[in-house]
């Protein structure tokens, strides 16, 4: 199995429990590929307020996969795991290029405006989108998980359940998570990591 990790927009390759999830894979002999997308820092944003350049766009990522994902190809398994505009971004990738995945898992996911305060927003707002073809994307992820949280302070609960319904998604309840960040005290995630290994063997 080849796992793939997409960051959101203000964390990198080596953010958050991307590093636990990275070794964890790894010591079980599982390939893991993590994407550095440009991005300007929350800092940076906050300090140049809005109307300043980013870094991290939809065509800045996109651009980015032209040059350094091109050799995936359904012919492995392949599980996709996204954080935050991680997740919508994967579904971007996935209308774009012609995979079908094993699965994929979406840590508080969401498709649209998250309406709380303006950098977030501001962030995301290339990536936004709600009318993709789920019937098609349905095909490409034929398993996939929803984790979210009962306090994260910037995505709202109705908004990753949504995209949820959406994809047919499992979702999966992780209490006191809040944003799944550094910030929040999230560096790792052993029930990520567990669900993940149940991927690697199953048939399909």
């Amino acid at each position: 199995m080849k796992f793939v990790l997409f960051h959101g927009i203000f964390g990198g390759a080596v953010d958050n429990w991307f590093p636990f999830i990275r070794k964890g894979l790894e010591d079980v002999g599982e390939t893991v590929v993590i994407p550095s997308f440009p991005y300007t820092t929350h800092e940076e944003l906050k300090k140049n307020g809005p109307g300043s350049e980013m870094k991290q766009s939809l065509g800045s990522w996109m651009a980015y996969c032209e040059e350094n994902l091109k050799g995936l190809h359904d012919t492995e398994k392949l599980c996709f795991v996204g954080h935050l505009v991680g997740c919508v971004f994967i579904l971007h990738f996935l209308s774009r290029w012609n995979l079908t995945l094993d699965s994929a898992f979406f840590v508080a996911p969401f498709l649209q405006k998250l309406g709380g305060r303006w950098e977030f927003d501001y962030v995301n707002k290339t990536y936004y989108k709600s009318d993709f073809d789920f019937v098609q994307l349905k095909r490409r992820i034929p398993a996939s998980y929803v984790f979210y949280s009962d306090d994260d302070p910037a995505v709202p609960t109705h908004l990753t359940l949504e995209f949820a319904h959406k994809l047919d998604s499992q979702e999966i309840l992780v209490r006191g998570a809040k944003h799944f960040s550094t910030e929040s005290g999230f560096t790792e995630f052993p029930q990520l990591l567990e669900l993940c290994k149940t991927r690697i063997n199953r048939n399909p």
